[in-house]
């Protein structure tokens, strides 16, 4: 009788309890669904002894501690060490809405967890059933189901209903708990299309990264080293965070103390992509350099970082050491983060790198929207929604980014091609017109020593004869004038005026072959007007030798001044042939020059004409040999017709 004020406070206590438990929402499981949701149907508790067992949490008193959970997916924050990190227990009630026993599965998607243990409670309080504890230090065949995530499996009867605690543990990172209840019977499935997902996002990122490992052989443009990295990066994200490496790595995750590791490929993404972009949107050469010096200050940052990460391997910190060392971690984790808004800005802004600005704009957006979505759900800025906690969505944005920045870079890839396609064409061309200048240029200094040649010849050959024969004789005539006294001015008379007609006809052919070289080429015209003026003013002067002109064709055609001077050299030897051999009255020079520059020169006398020797021109017929020298000087063929007088032909 002296307790019973004891036992009724018992029972008030009871009661409270009850009507505590009871007013938290229940998880009615039926067996038409597959997997069901428990956002809303949450509450926790955080224990600050770290001592608690699930007998101390259903005490009335913890029970009534209790807090619901206000955001889709549970989240406490960051933790940074074992000092500050409080087991916390999640408890939510679910209820068997179908007569026969129902089997389910408790879904944890995070791998990182240091302890996770599961309680199943009847209405009396009493556990029905205990998991072992399990955590990312345990390997997966030693877990309830040999997975990379945590499942916790949990048989209700026939219309029972349960409550259910989870009791979570992590000493480092973000305390975020991705919790979910999955019918035992699609685990296969849901377990396979995990699988499939991610060994398409993995096989994605792997193929590109191969891809871009061409693109840099092919190039040696160093962009490509660094997209490599950021996809390296990228692989390692996923590989750790979605629990890859604690199943198929155990190992190699205690390669940096504790859970670093979990921090070491995140730290080379965000890294790694500010390395990409100091290339991609590089502005060092422009009056924004100052932000490719901030680059390089932050890249310094991630040595700092990557230290952090190792400094336990050289010396133990203590908690205060530790405290701040993940502090400044914290910061640096997330230096490169306003330095690459910084690039896009001013890409943008100052029209550096417009186009590719947007592009990795657009592309990075949905991956670190998601990422900052969940930085500020951690500090509570705003809620932790389902994307900001499931890797799925972080793959299909990650997808999304190497497709988009592939694009890009193929298609500068492309640009650059062509860019340099077009400079090997202009260099080609260059290459191609100075070749041409260069053949020119000895085209025509060898046409100059040709052409010099040949005004040496035409010089020695006639003016120069005639010149020697003009020294000649004054020289005789001064021999016989120092012997003997003038006796006979006659004959001294008669040789004079020969000298004389032999310097004028000097003068003649000097002027010829100056008027013939004055210009690089005259027209037919002018050819023309000027074979009429040597014949009226020389041939004519011979009695009973009648010459006429006749020119056809296109008189505007030009000729170049080798071959007006040629031509004339051929007229004036056939027509001195017709005054000292052939005995004609008439002659015709014919000339017609056809406008693609075929010439014909035709050179027709009435005479008395001559005969071949054996078929062939004599060699003592110097002046026909001249005349077919002159033509083969031309590119032409030289002919001489002895019928009916005789005919001189030149086809050029």
């Amino acid at each position: 009788m002296n307790n019973w004020p004891q036992s009724i406070l018992l029972l008030l206590g009871s009661c409270l309890l009850m009507l505590h438990v009871s007013a938290q929402p229940v998880v009615r499981l039926a067996s038409a669904s597959d997997g069901v949701s428990l956002e809303g149907h949450l509450v926790y508790f955080q224990d600050s002894t770290h001592i608690r067992t699930v007998s101390d949490v259903l005490q009335p008193k913890i029970q009534a501690a209790f807090s619901s959970v206000t955001t889709p997916v549970p989240n406490f924050g960051y933790v940074t060490g074992l000092e500050a990190a409080n087991p916390v227990w999640l408890r939510f009630r679910v209820q068997n809405a179908d007569p026969q026993p129902q089997t389910w599965l408790t879904e944890i998607d995070f791998w990182c967890f240091d302890e996770l243990q599961l309680f199943v409670v009847d209405g009396q309080n009493r556990v029905l059933s205990a998991s072992p504890v399990i955590g990312w230090k345990t390997p997966v065949n030693e877990r309830l189901r040999q997975h990379r995530h945590y499942w916790f499996p949990f048989t209700l009867g026939g219309r029972q209903n349960v409550t259910v605690y989870l009791r979570m543990l992590k000493r480092r990172g973000t305390q975020i708990v991705p919790i979910k209840l999955i019918r035992e019977s699609v685990y296969e499935s849901v377990v396979q299309r995990g699988y499939l997902f991610w060994g398409g996002v993995l096989f994605t990122l792997s193929f590109v990264a191969i891809v871009s490992l061409f693109f840099f052989l092919a190039t040696f443009d160093r962009i490509y080293s660094k997209y490599i990295l950021c996809l390296f990066g990228l692989l390692g994200f996923f590989f750790i965070n979605d629990g890859f490496m604690n199943q198929f790595a155990f190992e190699t995750q205690f390669w940096l103390p504790r859970q670093n590791v979990y921090f070491l490929f995140p730290l080379i993404l965000f890294y790694s992509q500010l390395l990409f972009v100091r290339s991609f949107l590089t502005l060092r050469h422009t009056p924004s350099y100052r932000w490719h010096t901030a680059g390089t200050v932050v890249l310094w940052c991630g040595g700092f970082c990557l230290l952090a990460l190792t400094a336990e391997w050289f010396w133990p910190l203590t908690p205060t050491a530790e405290l701040v060392l993940m502090r400044i971690f914290s910061v640096f984790y997330w230096f490169p983060m306003p330095v690459i808004v910084a690039y896009i800005v001013v890409s943008i802004v100052r029209g550096y790198h417009v186009r590719e600005a947007w592009l990795y704009l657009v592309a990075v957006s949905p991956f670190y929207a998601l990422n900052l979505g969940q930085v500020f759900a951690n500090f509570r800025i705003i809620p932790t929604y389902e994307p900001v906690a499931d890797f799925t969505y972080y793959g299909m944005a990650a997808l999304f980014e190497v497709l988009a920045l592939t694009f890009g870079l193929a298609y500068r890839y492309k640009l650059d091609r062509d860019q340099t396609e077009r400079l090997m064409q202009e260099r080609t061309r260059q290459q191609q017109r100075t070749y041409e200048a260069e053949v020119q240029t000895l085209a025509m200094k060898n046409s100059l020593l040709v052409e010099k040649e040949r005004i040496a010849r035409d010089l020695h050959d006639n003016v120069g004869a005639h010149l020697a024969f003009v020294v000649t004789n004054l020289t005789h005539i001064s021999d016989q004038a120092e012997k003997h006294p003038v006796s006979n001015g006659r004959e001294w008379a008669g040789q004079l005026r020969t000298i004389v007609t032999h310097t004028r006809e000097a003068v003649k052919l000097l002027r010829e072959t100056i008027w013939a070289i004055h210009q690089e080429s005259f027209t037919v015209e002018e050819f023309s007007e000027r074979l009429n003026q040597y014949i009226n003013r020389y041939v004519h002067e011979a009695d009973g030798l009648h010459v006429d002109v006749v020119v056809t064709g296109s008189q505007t055609q030009r000729l170049t001044s080798a071959q007006v001077l040629n031509l004339f050299r051929i007229v004036q030897e056939a027509l001195n042939n017709v005054m000292k051999h052939a005995r004609a009255t008439t002659a015709t020079v014919q000339l017609g020059v056809q406008s693609g520059g075929h010439i014909t020169l035709r050179i027709r006398d009435n005479g008395r004409g001559f005969t071949w020797a054996n078929g062939a021109m004599h060699e003592n017929h110097y002046g026909l040999q001249n005349m077919q020298a002159r033509a083969r000087e031309l590119g032409g063929t030289f002919r001489v017709f002895a019928e009916d007088g005789t005919t001189v032909e030149v086809e050029v």
